[in-house]
């Protein structure tokens, strides 16, 4: 569990060579990588710095594409629909922002959401050399910094129906799998399918 130094600078390449570091001290010298929202991201880069290091690469709805946290999930996450077992991931913010760590958590929210706005990577993902899937809730809207956008240039943002087949199509050997009725997470809004996805992907 990380400390969240509240003094560490955030940058994919450093969060990159920590996990690869990490991956060498337990034994492992190829994996599978994969990631999810700004895990997604990380997952990229990643891949693209250790290409030789990396057997396939699976991004799930990633960032850098392009209560008030209820209703952020609900819309975002989940596509406007709602399931009580989707609560343990409100409850969990919560307990994290009203707990003792709530200032270091929001801190270091602020220093990542920074990494993603300076740190893209979609221009190189067209270098990725391993077979990749990308994975995308055709409903996820997600779109860092849309709060802040001018009315008019809100509607264009976090259309993940679009970003995925454009960001795709450059990819050598990438595979594109869209949920049509599915927000940010998939995996928690349909896990079934989900995992038949990615399992009958993986070799």
């Amino acid at each position: 569990m990380s400390t969240k130094p509240s003094e560490y600078q955030f940058m994919l390449e450093a969060l990159a060579t920590n996990t690869n570091g990490l991956l060498h001290e337990i034994g492992i010298a190829n994996a599978t990588i994969m990631g999810h929202s700004m895990g997604g991201m990380l997952a990229g880069r990643y891949a693209l710095m250790f290409p030789a290091e990396t057997n396939r690469l699976v991004m799930v709805d990633p960032l850098g594409l392009e209560n008030c946290i209820r209703n952020y999930q609900q819309s975002t996450y989940y596509s406007g629909t709602w399931e009580d077992s989707y609560d343990v991931w409100v409850y969990m913010l919560l307990s994290i922002y009203e707990g003792p760590l709530g200032d270091r958590f929001a801190w270091n929210m602020a220093a990542t959401t920074d990494m993603v706005f300076t740190q893209p990577i979609i221009y190189e993902l067209p270098n990725l050399k391993m077979e990749s899937l990308l994975v995308v809730g055709d409903k996820d809207n997600t779109a860092i910094g849309k709060a802040w956008a001018p009315e008019a240039v809100k509607p264009l943002l976090g259309h993940y129906e679009i970003l995925g087949k454009q960001v795709s199509a450059p990819i050598p050997g990438c595979t594109l799998v869209e949920f049509p009725e599915l927000g940010h997470s998939p995996q928690i809004q349909d896990p079934e399918s989900f995992h038949t996805v990615l399992l009958n992907w993986l070799p």
